[in-house]
């Protein structure tokens, strides 16, 4: 197929270029771990104000040497502060040139720039009494960070829990950062799963999909929050929503694997991990055996023998 387009080709590229039109500079480079995660800290140098909320990206385009231009979105690792200064964190993967680009900068490099945009992953005014569960894996954790020192800081006191998937020991990192906001905020915690754990590793195992569907009491009164592994996101939303829990309360954001159809035998084997059962499943009822299946009215509550 093809289109009239009156542009001449210089006229396109120039166009592309102008979406990245906001400018910043590198203000530091740190390398987290050795299998290559980076946090990259830069500040604001244009005119504009960076008006951000939590969950949002800024998108990033650079002419990578012997490349060209890449670009590509990355979501914010702290909240918006006085001197429009903003964090992300990077993953450098070999078939990304833009990654290790950016993990490769020094002080004072520029970047070119769009955003911020996105949802806001803000719980609603509404919403206080309810339980916030965050899902991340790998650097999914980044929007995650900055909504917990947004909503902590500000005096939320809600019960929040993170549980965030690693592949390795190696991989882990920002445990200061989390060490220290659950030390200050009671109503905080946070728990690390490695997929490939070592023999000494004493913390949880196995993927998020694996290891904390067994941690959840009850299912209900809370809102869920999936970033990071869009086969993780697709997974659990899939598995939750079968256990009863609306969608409403199901929030996803995708680094990668964006496209990802889960697999039902997949998500069958969630479900079956889950131990909660204060929502009115009509997916678990069906597996049960029928001789022995419980009656449960419109709200979940039991009304048949046990």
């Amino acid at each position: 197929m093809t289109t009239d387009d009156p542009r001449s080709s210089g006229d396109r590229m120039w166009e592309q270029e102008s979406r990245f039109s906001r400018r910043a500079e590198v203000v530091s480079v740190h390398r987290l771990t050795e299998t290559g995660t980076v946090r990259i800290r830069a500040r604001v140098t244009d005119d504009r104000p960076l008006d951000y909320k939590p969950g949002q990206f800024l998108a990033i385009q650079q002419d990578v040497p012997g490349i060209g231009l890449q670009h590509s979105p990355y979501c914010m690792f702290m909240p918006a502060v006085a001197d429009r200064s903003f964090e992300m964190l990077i993953r450098v993967f070999p078939e990304g040139p833009l990654s290790h680009y950016l993990a490769s900068t020094r002080p004072g490099a520029p970047l070119y720039f769009r955003g911020p945009s996105g949802r806001s992953m803000l719980p609603k005014d509404d919403d206080r009494d309810s339980e916030l569960v965050l899902l991340a894996t790998g650097v999914g954790i980044s929007p995650f960070h900055a909504l917990l020192v947004h909503l902590l800081r500000n005096g939320d006191d809600r019960r929040i829990r993170l549980f965030w998937g690693l592949r390795l020991v190696e991989d882990i990192c920002l445990t200061e950062e989390l060490d220290a906001l659950a030390a200050a905020h009671p109503n905080f915690t946070y728990a690390i799963t490695l997929s490939q754990p070592s023999d000494d590793w004493t913390g949880l195992r196995g993927r998020l999909t694996e290891s904390v569907p067994p941690l959840l009491e009850t299912l209900g009164g809370k809102r869920y929050y999936l970033s990071g592994n869009g086969a993780m996101a697709e997974e659990m939303e899939i598995a939750l929503s079968d256990m009863g829990v609306d969608r409403r309360f199901l929030h996803q954001e995708r680094f990668f694997n964006a496209r990802h159809r889960a697999d039902q035998a997949t998500v069958d084997a969630i479900v079956a991990r889950f131990v909660a059962s204060d929502l009115f499943s009509p997916r678990a009822e069906q597996q049960a055996p029928l001789l022995f299946a419980i009656e449960r009215d419109v709200h979940g509550r039991k009304v048949g023998p046990a």
